[in-house]
């Protein structure tokens, strides 16, 4: 299983979702989080797509505070029926940043939050390269408001926001 989640991560520059061109040179607007209030699971409602997630659905992401600072992490998708996990450590990267290296993957990816909602309950994560990105959830509802909210988001941030789609979590 960790093989196909390395495959699929490596060729994660790979993905179908191009960065806006008129937003490539522009600056990306990061909100900060303190790392422990990512704890707990969060539910992915809506992504770019990237290579690693096809025919991904039911994505969590869940993350426990470690004593240096950290996060663990465990990422679980099912794809056909069988549900995959891989786990790593997120480590702050800077204001808005994170470096998470998965188990078995050669390099660490740089995560960056993009945004979170009011409540805290939504955060919107997204990748230099503004080829991924997530809307990560405390539950598995996403309305049409908070998917125009999405949209708006990362369209500040270059990315296409007709390309975001939303994960199923039925």
């Amino acid at each position: 299983m960790k093989a196909v989640w390395l495959a699929m991560l490596m060729a994660a520059g790979c993905t179908a979702n191009a960065p806006t061109p008129a937003y490539l040179d522009d600056p990306m607007y990061l909100t900060d989080v303190e790392p422990s209030r990512l704890a707990g699971t969060w539910y992915e409602v809506a992504r770019y797509p990237a290579f690693f997630e096809r025919d991904c659905t039911h994505v969590t992401a869940t993350y426990t505070p470690r004593a240096d600072g950290a996060l663990d992490v465990v990422n679980r998708c099912r794809r056909n029926g069988v549900t995959e996990a891989i786990t790593g450590v997120a480590r702050p990267d800077g204001p808005g940043r994170l470096k998470v290296k998965l188990a078995g993957v050669p390099f660490a990816g740089d995560y960056w939050v993009l945004g979170r909602s009011r409540d805290g309950r939504t955060l919107y994560v997204g990748t230099p390269t503004r080829t991924a990105g997530w809307v990560l959830h405390r539950d598995r509802r996403f309305t049409e408001e908070q998917r125009r909210v999405a949209e708006k988001l990362f369209r500040r941030n270059g990315y296409d926001e007709a390309a975001l789609q939303r994960t199923d979590q039925r």
